[in-house]
């Protein structure tokens, strides 16, 4: 037995698109774009973490600079912090500065408070630089004229910190709130100052700053995801009555049903009964 036809039917409507839905899809994208900003710049910060480190500092690349005059120094480092519970020491850890003579001379370099430093220049012939430590050839901001200091800088007691010597000479320095100077010179106090340098901190803050903003990255991602999928994803919509049940068989034309048979009997002609049996002999 074959099975009927069925009712031509269209497919079955497609869910509408609610506020709820519409809601949820906007949420997940204003989710989705910070998330994945948060994600790439922690992972970044995570990358410089473990890459640029030189042991515990994180260390700029070794940039030349050079200057006709008796010293380098840095601009005024201000640091000061906008807000009395985040102490500088604490974003910053251990300062570094790692200094190198580039004919091979004895060079000193110290950090002192920017007032003492510029007493100590003043009338000196100095050059000026504000990006020491991003490699290459640091170009000077500024070249004032000037004679020579009153005496060597090693012989001054203002310094904060200071190091001086042939070869490389390292300087350590805890960062505190106030006005800075960085000042390089020849340890004789001469002119003509060349010098490789670079600097970095410990910067203890920067590993949980950077795992943080890679972790809560990945948490607005996936709820940027999840509410997107949510969102897109086609909701079930029963079909109508009658949809894909069969079809009422239809009636060749000039077919007409045939009549119910009767559950009662007709009598029909009588049945021959059994032969008689025949007469006894008297």
């Amino acid at each position: 037995m074959t099975a009927g036809p069925t009712y031509p039917t269209a497919p079955p409507p497609r869910a509408r698109w609610g506020a709820g839905r519409v809601i949820a899809l906007v949420c997940g994208i204003l989710l989705l774009i910070p998330g994945l900003a948060l994600a790439l710049g922690g992972g970044a910060l995570v990358v410089l973490d473990h890459a640029a480190r030189s042991g515990d500092y994180l260390m700029s690349s070794t940039g030349s600079v050079s200057g006709p005059g008796y010293a380098l120094t840095s601009s005024r480092i201000d640091l000061t912090s906008s807000t009395g519970w985040f102490p500088v020491s604490s974003a910053l850890g251990t300062a570094r500065v790692d200094v190198t003579a580039r004919d091979g001379g004895a060079v000193f370099v110290g950090i002192a408070p920017a007032a003492a430093a510029s007493d100590y220049l003043n009338g000196v012939g100095r050059t000026v630089v504000d990006d020491l430590g991003n490699g290459g050839n640091v170009r000077a901001t500024a070249t004032l004229p000037g004679g020579p200091p009153s005496s060597p800088p090693g012989r001054q007691t203002f310094w904060t910190a200071q190091a001086s010597g042939t070869g490389t000479q390292q300087l350590t320095w805890q960062p505190t709130e106030g006005a800075w100077a960085l000042v390089v010179m020849n340890a004789d106090g001469s002119a003509g100052v060349s010098v490789q340098a670079r600097v970095g901190a410990t910067v203890p803050a920067l590993s949980g700053l950077a795992w943080g903003l890679l972790a809560g990255g990945v948490v607005l991602v996936l709820l940027g995801v999840l509410l997107i999928v949510l969102a897109a994803r086609r909701r079930a919509v029963p079909p109508p009555a009658g949809y894909g049940m069969p079809a009422p068989q239809q009636a060749p034309p000039g077919w007409s049903p045939p009549q119910p048979r009767s559950t009662v009997e007709s009598p029909g002609p009588a049945r021959a009964g059994p032969p008689a049996p025949p007469p006894a002999a008297e």
